[in-house]
């Protein structure tokens, strides 16, 4: 490839063209930085360097703009090989598209390279709700939290990470349950327009116990930051070894093997097992959990009548059975000191008789012998009854 003068921020020219989102934007970067290291150790060149030399090599003939392209298609094809040999089909898709996306945002003409048959190798395996129990009850107060926001709301953990206090300010303070969670297109992917989704009462009780020691908050602080250093922004990479940490602790999945298998349980199952226990319309679940599809554009766009779906549909996703309300407790009280006097009552009438027994024994009788024990009370009763009425 021809050398020429370097080109100023090649990276953030083609980000700022190719990505809509936060999310995407950091994505990206991350990619690209994985190809910039292994050009450099394989072929001694710097990816950031590529546009400015293209350009040296279009302008200066013909022959040397023939020779640039088959050196850095051989560079491709290579890069493309070694992808294979450590990622899934799918992840290599991913890989090479967002480097020919780089190649393409300076006019370079490169054919795209393409697995087929893209597949996913491995499956999360569905985890069960009695594990994700297992894993909250072992859970710090942040992972705690963090956990049954993912597992309530559906959304992606690279999602979460860029929730701030603005996304649930009103509704987290105004103590609503569900609790409605403003899904903006900067932190969402697949570039979708601003939505929403819910958690219920145990995300809210969670995230509460939680935010508790960190407020006031102002709208531009992260819901969840590193507790090491205290205050630093959090990746969803932290977020997903603190779940692998104790599903391994807990057994709940083999640790990744030789050949580079990886675990059947891991963070985004949380997102999956809202798909499965979550019962409504699938075209809500879609719009709630960030999917793009053309169900979603014929949903309700009134969050209440979101918010009453999510409702319903929350019973059969909830983890712990809700507390009684006040009402409801004193209620049972009050229930509780009437038994508690009529059994009071039925054990003096059986002490009268000369039956010293207590009425819990008299219910374990056999069948037989409490028939006629009932039989000699009602007796005994209607004689007492019977000497009352004579003058």
């Amino acid at each position: 490839m021809v050398e020429d003068a370097e080109m100023k921020n090649p990276y953030e020219l083609w980000l700022n063209q190719a990505c809509e989102s936060e999310v995407t934007y950091g994505k990206y970067l991350s990619t690209i930085g994985r190809f910039e290291v292994w050009i450099r150790e394989n072929y001694g060149l710097e990816a950031r360097e590529i546009p400015s030399r293209w350009r040296s090599a279009k302008y200066e003939s013909l022959a040397a703009t023939e020779r640039f392209l088959d050196e850095l298609k051989d560079v491709l094809k290579d890069y493309f090989a070694y992808l294979k040999g450590c990622y899934t089909p799918l992840t290599v898709n991913c890989e090479i598209s967002v480097v020919i996306s780089y190649l393409h945002a300076f006019d370079i003409p490169v054919k795209p390279l393409r697995l087929k048959h893209a597949y996913v190798t491995y499956h999360n395996r569905d985890i069960e709700k009695e594990e994700i129990r297992r894993i909250l009850d072992h859970s710090s107060v942040r992972n705690r939290a963090i956990d049954l926001m993912l597992y309530e709301s559906g959304t992606r953990p690279d999602t979460l990470v860029h929730f701030r206090f603005k996304h649930i300010r009103e509704e987290f303070l105004g103590h609503k349950i569900p609790m409605k969670i403003d899904l903006t297109p900067d932190i969402l992917k697949c570039r979708v327009s601003k939505r929403w989704t819910f958690i219920g009462e145990d995300g809210f009780e969670a995230l509460k116990r939680y935010l508790t020691t960190r407020l006031p908050l102002k709208d531009e602080d992260y819901l969840f930051v590193r507790e090491k250093p205290k205050g630093g922004k959090m990746g969803p990479s932290a977020v997903s070894q603190a779940f692998n940490r104790i599903v391994l602790k807990l057994g709940l999945a083999e640790p990744e093997g030789t050949q580079g298998k990886p675990k059947d349980l891991r963070l985004y199952c949380l997102r999956k097992a809202f798909r499965k226990f979550m019962v409504v319309e699938e075209a809500y679940k879609e719009f709630w959990m960030g999917h793009t599809s053309t169900a979603t554009h014929y949903v309700s766009s009134d969050p209440e009548y979101h918010r009453k779906l999510y409702a319903e549909g929350y019973k059969s996703l909830r983890l712990y059975k809700p507390e009684a309300d006040a009402e409801t407790i004193a209620k049972l009280r009050e229930e509780n000191v009437a038994l508690l006097r009529k059994i009071e009552g039925m054990e003096r009438r059986l002490n009268k008789i000369g039956l010293n027994l207590g009425v819990r024994d008299f219910l374990n009788l056999p069948e037989n012998e409490r028939a006629e024990l009932y039989k000699q009370l009602k007796e005994a009763y209607e004689r007492a009854q019977s000497r009352r009425r004579k003058p």
